[in-house]
């Protein structure tokens, strides 16, 4: 069982921001046109968000390479490419995620929910990094899933184990 966190977004929506969130430092690694793993967490880059024909490889790596994962909207575009019910093509935990909120009005706020609400995502929070607004609820997201992940290992007998040395 995989245990990455998985970024899906289109361009400059912040899906390296969270992930050295998640990892717990910074990334410098330049734009890429392939995925990027890392200790804890997978970026889908956005053109495979652009393109509907590269949603069933999301998809595939969502149900192959994930434990949970997370759609981000761009707060100051709020352009989604995401289809009707994406999220629940999986049965993986699902978080989507308005960033820069910071720029958002009432207005805007409840037009980028009504997007991302139509995905299927299991919860939905609105994050600035400025601000700091949704920080902490998505620590404390993130912490959950690495729970449940370890619990499931757990039960099914996959705990990681330390190589043998003879």
């Amino acid at each position: 069982m995989s245990a990455y966190f998985a970024f899906i977004g289109l361009d400059g929506a912040g899906k390296s921001t969270l992930a050295d969130i998640v990892e717990g430092c910074t990334s410098v690694h330049k734009h890429r046109e392939d995925c990027y793993y890392r200790q804890n967490t997978l970026e889908v880059p956005g053109r495979y968000v652009e393109n509907h024909w590269m949603h069933n490889v999301i998809l595939m790596l969502l149900q192959n390479q994930a434990h949970a994962f997370v759609l981000l909207l761009d707060g100051e575009t709020r352009l989604s490419y995401y289809s009707s019910g994406f999220a629940r093509a999986t049965r993986k935990p699902s978080l989507a995620v308005v960033t820069k909120a910071d720029v958002l009005n009432e207005a805007q706020r409840k037009e980028a929910q009504a997007l991302l609400a139509d995905t299927g995502c299991q919860d939905l929070l609105f994050l600035s990094t400025k601000t700091g607004e949704g920080i902490c609820e998505f620590k404390q997201w993130v912490a959950k899933q690495k729970q449940d992940v370890q619990l499931t290992m757990k039960q099914s007998g996959n705990e990681r184990r330390q190589p043998c040395i003879i």
